[in-house]
């Protein structure tokens, strides 16, 4: 993931990291306050990449975003073939 993409919506929120570390820390629900997380948040922000996906997923879902994963190739494999009869 670019890192330019959360900025960008970050930026769209018109919110602080701040205050998307006071969002991580709601959904989380531990009620420990922003300050506990505004570490992790300034991390993600800055390297994507090299983040854990449980906290990437959980900074995108506070920013009200989801996160996909869609195969680029897909092969259908028959395991087993069997005929049934069907009556009406």
């Amino acid at each position: 993931m670019q890192q330019d993409v959360l900025q960008k919506r970050l930026d769209s929120l018109e919110w602080t990291s701040y205050r998307l570390a006071q969002e991580v820390d709601r959904l989380r629900g531990s009620n420990k306050g922003a300050g506990n997380y505004t570490s992790t948040v300034n991390k993600v922000l800055a390297n994507p990449n090299k983040c854990q996906i449980r906290t990437l997923e959980e900074v995108v879902q506070a920013m009200g975003g989801e996160i996909f994963i869609r195969w680029s190739k897909t092969e259908v494999v028959t395991v087993s073939y069997e005929d049934v009869k069907v009556s009406s």
